[in-house]
């Protein structure tokens, strides 16, 4: 792999390398005593710029935007979307537009750009996640973290413990038919609403096969979930030989794919596809940077066989 510009940074809630659990570390998402095994500092990570790994890709001729997604599980895309009404109520979505513009707009980047060829089943989704200043979440992911475990038990958990157990059980339901080979949940990471390119809190991606299996730890939030139920997440044990990227100077016309959730139903044994993932203060960035005005759009895709 070429070598790539890269900024030091702090990552923050890096388990430190010795940490061992037990069994999941539960951690309160509204403060409270400090998480064990968690550093009182943030660890520094060099975090390499994926711009020019990705055109050095694109510069060999033979550049895939399908190839690199599976190779990192991430990658970002030019894309001018049509949808304008982003911060729309989301009870009200449908009727904004958003299931009838924009996922149609990214069901072909996952059936033409991400994954061309695969036999899918793409459910249509009708909110998004908006955060920033003036938003219904003005606070921002600065916490390293992967959103929904490893396996399928784990996800049909966060469903029941950030919906209802019907709704986990529907989900179940639709993974259980023969013709699904696995279950994949893919983000799509935008800005929004910026005259320029992002320079406040960019989105840091680990590359998932950069992470050893043993510095994968199974974590959970309390006092988060609407349900109250603690959520099913992962947390990373810092390793030097783990790999993170970021694109300097995101723009509106960009969106970032990347892997949330992936699962097989043939998997041996749970395995990490998927990206843990943070914002970061970028080292140079201007003082008064303009605050970041961004939106995850997280969609569910059955693999079929």
């Amino acid at each position: 792999m070429a070598e790539t510009s890269q900024v030091d940074a702090r990552l923050n809630a890096l388990f430190e390398p010795g940490f061992v659990a037990e069994e999941r570390v539960l951690i309160d998402a509204m403060g409270g005593a400090p998480t064990p095994g968690v550093g009182a500092d943030p660890s520094a990570v060099k975090i390499h710029d994926a711009r020019e790994m990705q055109s050095a890709s694109e510069a060999g001729g033979t550049f895939s935007e399908a190839a690199f997604f599976q190779e990192h599980s991430f990658v970002v895309l030019d894309h001018r979307s049509g949808f304008q009404d982003w911060d729309a109520d989301p009870s009200d979505a449908v009727d904004a537009g958003l299931t009838r513009t924009y996922f149609p707009e990214i069901e072909s980047i996952i059936r033409d750009r991400l994954l061309p060829g695969r036999r899918l089943e793409i459910p249509p989704v009708a909110s998004l996640l908006r955060r920033g200043p003036d938003t219904p979440n003005p606070f921002y992911g600065t916490v390293v973290h992967q959103d929904y475990g490893l396996s399928a038990d784990d996800y049909e958990e966060n469903v029941a413990a950030y919906g209802t157990d019907a709704a986990a059980q529907a989900w179940r339901s639709q993974y259980d038919r023969a013709e699904v080979a696995g279950f994949l949940v893919i983000n799509f990471w935008r800005t929004l609403h910026m005259d320029g390119p992002l320079r406040h809190l960019p989105l840091a991606v680990c590359d998932p096969y950069s992470v050893a299996p043993d510095d994968v730890v199974s974590t959970g939030l309390l006092n988060f979930t609407p349900t109250g139920r603690p959520s099913n997440q992962l947390g990373l044990r810092h390793n030097p030989e783990q790999r993170w990227y970021y694109y300097p100077g995101m723009t509106t016309d960009e969106v970032l794919a990347f892997k949330n959730f992936q699962c097989f139903k043939d998997d041996a044994r749970p395995t990490l596809r998927t990206c843990f993932h943070s914002a970061f203060d970028e080292p140079d960035a201007p003082a008064h940077a303009v605050p970041r005005q961004s939106c995850e759009y997280r969609v569910g895709v059955f693999l079929l066989k």
